[in-house]
């Protein structure tokens, strides 16, 4: 049967049609009838006239019994088969439109549906028998996917009425904006600032979390969920937890809540000074590793930070990851406390005694070691004095042999290699160790032959603008600075001497560190001429020496 809309007058009882006849027989009005007999297509029904009418049975959930009564409303003027035709679903659809509209004309303005599907440009809903539609627009969050609708009935703002056609425009978003808004007015009315509220935690984001209140979202940032500097947020707040909240903040104009859990709470670092005390040694337990240190808590919510290089005495490049084991029990020393940032400074090695300290105690210098070569490089190698200390051992002290190409290959990893301790700076926490120094350099045994103002003999070896080098024997050669060379000024050397002359000079000084002789043929000459000198006087007698001895001995200085 077509589903038929009317506009439907009072009802109209069988007693009031019995006493008024049949005017009050009309389409559109409803009115009752009693079912007399039933067939296997109608239900046929005395609404008080000589005639009866039918109803088909399709229109009843449950076959009536004789006798039942019933309401219906006159489909048409026009008899079929001599009976009028009535029809039970318009009747009921009249009553339930009377009520809506009573409802309405007294203020109710919301109204309860079900979702049947998708039409065209947005959504049917059966409001109690009365067609809805609800524009896409304004489904809020009633969403259609794959034919799947939402169930249960839900409630939704009246927006337009047709009463000639008998249906409704609804709106969800203006339903829900309207219970917001009354909710919001309610929670600003109830709480203030400071207050505490429960509330319903509803999703996690990086930067904090979101809370239902009675249908008003909160957000309580990440940096006001625990006193603590570092946490998992899922550690401390379960997702559907309902719990108690601290009111941080009420914007009436964004409609905006913020909250707070560690509120609740008295902040630990207000007493920190009462309790903690730089210099002082606690036990800790590591709650975050990082690449530059770990997070230490040494009290709920007080947590401090050891950097990397507050972790070894000894060990320099140490990664931490291979050190702290998160939820482990550590000991460690308050190093700073900064309580207006909230900051504490840690370190583990400040535990312990710094074994720079006493280093020079346990190897002086010049002690002599025996160790094992921990690592060889291209620029010398590491012997490991004590666990965690290593000292080094530079190419250029391995063998005073300048001529040999490649020490370190005399050398292999593991073995034990015997050295002298040169240096040590605590500081840089560096130790200097050779192996030469074992033994004399061959420069020392020179400096003791060659002592300065001795006169040496040698041979031209080398000839070059600043000077000559004169070599004394195999072994030996010294360098003759062009200033030193004649009392009288040389521009080219090449043009007095070649490689091979002899020459004799004295001996001026000897570096051994920089292994250079220096040498003066200059003062040689002054030390012959005086020795001259003095023969002449010795040998005669101040009367008989002459003007021309004197000249001859001032012709040899300057030849």
């Amino acid at each position: 049967m077509e589903e038929t809309t009317v506009k439907f007058e009072d009802n109209i009882s069988m007693e009031d049609v019995t006493n008024s006849a049949l005017d009050f027989v009309q389409p559109n009005r409803i009115i009752q009838g009693e079912v007399v007999t039933i067939d296997d297509e109608f239900a046929y029904v005395n609404v008080g006239t000589k005639s009866d009418g039918r109803v088909a049975l399709e229109e009843f959930d449950v076959i009536p019994d004789i006798g039942d009564i019933i309401d219906v409303v006159l489909i048409e003027k026009r008899m079929i088969d001599g009976m009028y035709v009535f029809s039970k679903t318009a009747a009921e659809m009249g009553k339930k439109w009377k009520n809506f509209m009573e409802n309405y004309n007294k203020g109710e303005d919301n109204i309860l549906g079900i979702v049947k599907g998708a039409v065209n440009k947005g959504i049917s809903v059966d409001c109690d028998g009365i067609n809805a539609f609800l524009p896409f627009s304004h489904a809020a969050n009633i969403r259609i996917n794959q034919n799947k609708v939402p169930e249960g009935s839900i409630w939704f703002k009246l927006k337009r009425i047709d009463e000639d056609r008998q249906t409704i425009i609804i709106s969800r978003k203006d339903y829900l904006e309207e219970e917001y808004k009354k909710t919001w007015n309610n929670f600003i009315l109830k709480y203030n600032i400071g207050d505490s509220v429960v509330g319903k935690v509803e999703k996690f984001v990086d930067s904090g979390v979101f809370i239902d209140i009675d249908g008003l979202k909160a957000f309580m940032k990440r940096d006001d969920i625990s006193w603590k500097k570092v946490f998992k947020k899922k550690n401390i707040i379960k997702i559907d937890e309902v719990r108690e909240f601290a009111i941080l903040g009420i914007n009436s104009e964004e409609n905006k809540i913020t909250l707070g859990l560690k509120q609740l709470t008295e902040d630990p670092w207000l007493q920190i000074d009462n309790k903690y005390k730089v210099d002082e040694i606690v036990s800790g337990t590591v709650v975050t590793v990082t690449n530059s240190g770990a997070f230490i808590e040494i009290d709920d919510g007080i947590e401090g930070f050891v950097n990397s290089s507050n972790i070894s005495w000894t060990k320099r490049n140490v990664n931490p990851r291979d050190i702290f084991q998160k939820g482990k029990k550590i000991d460690v020393k308050i190093l700073d406390i900064n309580k207006e940032e909230r900051r504490l400074t840690l370190g583990i090695k400040q535990v312990f005694p710094n074994p720079w300290d006493t280093i020079e105690e346990r190897f002086p210098i010049n002690s002599k070691h025996l160790k094992k070569i921990k690592k060889i490089v291209n620029f010398g190698m590491f012997v490991e004095l004590e666990e965690g200390i290593d000292g080094l051992i530079h190419i250029s002290d391995v063998s005073w042999d300048d001529n040999l190409k490649e020490p370190l290959k005399l050398y292999k990893e593991g073995n034990d290699v015997e050295f002298i301790v040169l240096d040590i700076n605590n500081k840089e926490m560096k130790i200097a160790c050779g192996i030469k120094q074992l033994t004399k350099s061959p420069w020392e045994k020179i400096k003791e032959e060659y002592l300065p103002r001795s006169k040496v003999s040698g041979v031209v070896s080398g000839i070059v603008p600043f000077g000559l080098f004169v070599k004394i024997n195999d072994d030996v050669e010294g360098l003759v600075h062009i200033s030193e060379v004649s009392t009288s000024k040389i521009e080219n050397l090449k043009d007095y001497y070649k490689i091979g002359d002899e020459v004799e000079a004295v001996v001026l000084g000897i570096d051994v560190k920089r292994k250079r002789l220096s040498l003066s043929i200059k003062e040689y000459s002054k030390i012959a001429d005086k020795e001259e000198m003095k023969k002449i006087l010795s040998d005669t007698s101040s009367k008989t020496v002459t003007l021309g001895d004197f000249i001859k001995i001032e012709l040899n200085n300057q030849a």
